[in-house]
């Protein structure tokens, strides 16, 4: 690191010396950053804190020497002992013959410049280089062992010479290992180098670690452990038991400064709960589970997550077709948590959602993610449920707390412990009593009481402190009880303990802060590898937990936010005029998330063990670390990797858009910002976000224009012309397939055609056009058979039978679909599977054979939760209900149209509206039905406002209107009605598709006791 050398010197004797020294150490070569006094002080800044910061942040101390600097009295020595408390190297720079070293640092070689200026210049430049070698660093440990035998041979105290004997026991630890690397460097790097392979064999091996802790019900670990010495929160432990007592209750926001307190006053008390029992012998109290999420940690606060862990408190019956609507990207999360919601109708179940803050805007209180913004204020809006929600944050959601105020509670936990539980923590800590803490003076404790606010944090670095510099009491940490306290007196002495630590504790430190997640030594051992080569963090790490500057968990090491913030800032964020091929790399931020981001990249698992998202955790984090790099282009390309073919076929989409929205605007790499645009649309594509979908896929198309790239072009013109298919727009949308065929033929790829042709005659079917939709199928099944497409194959006989049945050719349909489904399950192909059984359920169920057809839907439901397609789990589930309602099981037909409607398509809402009206209106409904049919209508008038000939559309709101003049007893509706049939009729009467319409309308007709709709069903069947 490229930190300065803090000059201490006496104005009176040697101002002219330092000044001279302080130019010749930056200009000559090598050159060396100072810090003098006379140029580095801000005016108008308090001097005394500059000067300590500066000794905190520096390189070492050059301690000039004179009479007046080495006098008890002089200004230097707070200098050279602050150095001393902050580890840092002292190296004494004898000016005056006449000066004799003070006593704390007698046993340091001072460099004479008693002489000639530029000769020991000279020997200070190779000293100073010298320190940073292997040699340097031994002889550094070994001055500060001189210093701690010495302090040994005069300590009286017992617990004093305790603690003395336990530095000097891990300086001989450090000692020895730093003499194996000066007397064999190849073989102490070789020794690391294989330390680091093993490591990171372990990490690549596939862990799929146990849904659940101990019996079952209590999800992830907590965030944090509250220590045994946690005392006191009565209050607000009480408040929390309320609040988990209170059934009209949903949320509770615990509001609190970092380092309140707030997550192990929780933790404690859900940690009791696990047991059946309230903390502080408040009684019994049952929970029938426990998840616990971070937005710290790794696994990402998002609502996708949030169901997951909470279905893995479900049986397995239960959660599976959770699990499904928790990735489904067309289903609102209001919808997905009320399926959550409906899935713990009773109980208590307890979400502890912690260190919200960091999914918080600061400067609009707003929650970012909008999804799990919507779902917690349906948590709050769904009056029956088991489900409560703790937050732990430093900010507080504002629009949030205006939603449902009467089931939330809020805890503002901006004031520490009360004494004595202050003290008792600080006594608690200091077990063995080396600190000084166990037999304090009552009255002292209670003053770091009241100088820290009691807050926890700030207890613990008092204690990290006092544990790290021995040099230190508690009475000078704690200063001048007459000056004001700190706002920020936990980042103050966060910072204050940080400054105590030996260098290699202080790297190890940051390194944790670079990667931001739990990790284990290896990761750290790789990370400083280039600037430590026989680094060995283990130990390091087990004694910082010891000191309490770093948390454990299940043998990951991370740190505190507020710690992690510190060390973060104190690493450069860059090396000037360093690139990122520099060997070895600066010790600098970006570089070191660029080699933090290297680690994940060697710690993926096999490809072909690639099965859940868990697996994908190293790219995820290798990501994100490219990212904070600045380094988009390479964040771009691991995110391209698995984005596709992993994330989006899991059913991620959601994951995926958050990831390529990180790299809009920052890729230089044309390549790769065209399909990161292009698969950023994808993804709005699937979670029904059209508009921005278009957006995307124009940005990506452009892209593609630019370079030249045919081939780019002709996919992102088909995937426009998909958007605004679902759009309703079909003229528009076949104008672009028209293109998209163009480019593909230029290009010549025959599949890339096929997928063209074929979604073109997907869309023709809105307009009435099934015969040319069927030609457009049988074109794409020629071309991929052409080119030995066997998916292509499967799809494209699927869909031809899908046409066939809409032209009443029923016998030859399902000759196609049995082809299909025959070769999907040959070759493999499960989404084509599930295609043909759908298709295969409606050809079934066209023909009235009831049992082939829920045969075939209850196939094709199980597949589609297998691989997580939730489009035809709800064609299936519609299949299934529209066969309820035609052999009148009105209560399951109901049940099934309910689950199908929350995964709504603007291209199809219209008829999933006017059947479920349809159901309500059999059963006696007639609000609900009313409801459903209103909706239908709007749903068919939005897109016949963009295309006039959109034949599905009209027959939706002939049926929608039918109802309507049903519910209402008013025939008013029946003349509208008769026109969007007339219409509907003038533009397709496929037999197939006229018979599933006259089938419906008969449906409805059961609940006409008053025979309205007698001249509407000619108008329906097209015989006007």
């Amino acid at each position: 690191m490229d930190r300065p050398y803090f000059i201490s010197y006496s104005a009176v004797e040697a101002r002219p010396f330092a000044e001279q020294l302080c130019t010749e150490l930056e200009t000559g070569a090598p050159p060396f950053r100072t810090w003098f006094d006379r140029r580095d002080l801000r005016p108008g800044d308090d001097w005394d804190r500059q000067v300590a910061d500066a000794i905190t942040g520096c390189a070492g101390l050059l301690f000039v020497m004179t009479p007046d600097s080495v006098d008890d009295l002089s200004v230097c020595k707070p200098e050279w002992a602050r150095a001393l408390k902050c580890k840092k190297p002292i190296i004494p720079l004898l000016l005056r013959k006449e000066a004799e070293l003070p006593f704390r640092i007698a046993n340091r070689q001072y460099v004479d410049f008693t002489g000639d200026f530029a000769s020991g210049l000279d020997r200070l430049r190779a000293h100073l280089a010298w320190l940073d070698s292997p040699e340097g660093v031994l002889h550094g440990l070994k001055e500060r062992l001189a210093d701690a035998q010495r302090d040994l041979r005069r300590a009286a105290d017992p617990a004093e010479q305790t603690r003395i004997g336990g530095e000097i026991e891990e300086l001989t630890r450090q000692i020895e290992a730093q003499k194996r690397i000066v007397a064999d460097p190849e073989a102490a790097a070789r020794r690391v180098e294989e330390s680091i392979r093993l490591g990171l064999e372990r990490e690549r091996q596939p862990t799929h670690p146990p849904p659940k802790r101990a019996g079952g019900r209590f999800v992830n670990a907590p965030p944090a452990v509250a220590p045994s010495y946690f005392q006191n929160r009565y209050v607000e432990t009480g408040l929390v038991a309320d609040f988990l007592a209170d059934d009209a209750r949903r949320l509770m926001t615990v509001v609190g400064r970092a380092g309140v307190g707030k997550t192990a006053m929780v933790c404690r008390t859900l940690k009791a709960l696990e047991g059946g029992q309230l903390p502080d012998d408040r009684g019994a109290m049952t929970v029938d589970g426990i998840v616990y999420l971070s937005a710290a940690g790794a696994r990402r606060l998002t609502l996708t997550n949030l169901m997951a862990d909470l279905a893995k408190l479900l049986p397995p019956d239960a959660a599976r077709p959770l699990e499904s609507i928790a990735k489904d990207p067309l289903i609102s999360a209001e919808a997905r948590m009320r399926s959550l919601l409906e899935a713990f109708p009773a109980g208590r179940t307890v979400v502890l959602l912690d260190n919200f803050e960091d999914a918080i805007n600061p400067a609009t209180e707003a929650i970012r993610d909008r999804e799990l913004d919507e779902a917690l204020q349906t948590l709050l809006r769904t009056p029956h449920h088991g489900m409560k929600v703790i937050i732990t944050t430093r900010i507080a959601p504002r629009q949030l707390a205006l939603v449902e105020p009467g089931r939330q509670m809020r805890l503002e936990l901006d004031h520490g412990l009360e004494s004595p539980y202050a003290e008792n923590i600080l006594r608690a800590m200091d077990a063995d009593g080396t600190v000084g803490l166990k037999k304090a003076p009552d009255a002292l404790l209670a003053e770091a009481q009241k100088r820290t606010l009691g807050f926890p944090r700030a207890l613990e670095a008092l204690y990290a402190i006092l544990s790290a510099d021995r040099y230190t009491t508690m009475a000078e940490v704690l200063g001048d009880a007459r000056a004001p306290l700190p706002e920020n007196v936990v980042e103050v002495l966060v910072g204050e303990a940080f400054s105590r630590l030996d260098p290699l504790a202080e790297k190890v430190l940051q390194a944790l802060a670079v990667y931001g997640r739990p990790v284990t030594p290896v990761a750290v051992d790789y990370l400083l590898q280039p600037h430590l080569p026989g680094i060995d963090a283990a130990p390091v790490m087990n004694r910082l937990v010891t000191m309490h500057f770093a948390r454990k968990d299940a043998g990951r090491y991370y740190l505190h936010p507020v710690d992690r913030s510190y060390a973060l800032a104190t690493i450069p964020a860059d090396a000037p005029g360093a690139t990122a091929a520099d060997e070895p790399p600066p010790f600098a931020r970006s570089a070191l998330f660029r080699r933090g981001a290297d680690f994940f990249s060697l710690t993926r698992t096999p490809r072909e063990e690639w099965r859940t998202i868990d697996d994908l955790a190293p790219h995820l984090a290798e990501f994100d670390l490219r990212c904070a790099a600045g380094d988009h282009d390479s964040a771009a390309a691991v995110l391209q990797e698995i984005d596709f073919e992993y994330l989006m076929l899991w059913g991620y989409y959601r994951l995926v858009a958050q990831m390529h929205e990180q790299l809009r605007g920052k890729l230089n790499d044309p390549w790769l910002r065209q399909n990161s645009c292009g698969n950023l649309g994808t993804a709005y594509y699937w979670t029904g976000r059209y508009a921005k979908a278009i957006e995307s896929y124009g940005e990506a198309l452009e892209a593609a224009r630019a370079s030249g790239d045919t081939w780019g072009q002709s996919a992102w013109t088909g995937s426009l012309a998909n958007c605004y298919g679902e759009l309703g727009e079909i003229r528009r949308a076949l104008e672009l397939y028209d293109e998209a065929l163009a480019l593909a033929r230029q290009v010549g790829t025959p599949l890339a055609e096929a997928a063209h042709i074929n979604n073109r005659g997907y869309y023709l079917v809105d307009l009435g056009a099934s015969r040319e939709a069927l030609q457009c199928h049988r074109q794409a099944f020629e071309l991929s058979n052409q080119g030995g497409d066997r998916q292509g194959n499967s799809i494209h006989l699927a869909n031809q039978g899908a046409r066939l049945n809409d032209l009443g050719e029923t016998d030859e349909a399902l000759a196609r679909c049995r082809e299909s489904l025959a070769i999907a399950r040959k070759i493999g192909y499960r989404y084509s599977e599930v295609v043909s059984l759908t298709y295969l359920g409606d050809i079934h169920r066209d023909r009235g054979e009831w049992s082939e057809a829920m045969a075939s839907y209850g196939d094709a439901l199980g597949i589609a939760d297998e691989i997580s397609n939730t489009q035809f789990r709800t064609l299936a589930e519609w299949g299934q209900a529209y066969v309820h309602l035609c052999t009148g099981d009105l209560a399951e037909a109901a049940r099934l149209a309910a689950e199908a409607r929350i995964h709504e398509v603007p291209r199809t809402s219209h008829g999933a509206w006017a059947i479920s009206g349809v159901i309500a209106l059999r059963r006696g409904e007639v609000n609900t039905a009313r409801e459903a049919f209103v909706s239908a209508v709007a749903a068919a008038d939005l897109l016949l406002s963009r295309n006039d000939r959109n034949s599905p559309a009209l027959d939706s709101r002939g049926l929608a209107l039918c109802g309507l003049a049903l519910c209402e007893a008013d025939p008013a509706h029946l003349a509208a009605a008769g026109a969007a049939y007339r219409a509907a009729r003038t533009i397709c009467r496929d037999v197939g598709i006229v018979a599933r319409s006259l089938r419906l309308f008969d449906e409805l007709a059961r609940a006409d006791s008053a025979g309205m709709l007698g001249k509407a069903r000619p108008l329906a069947a097209g015989t006007y």
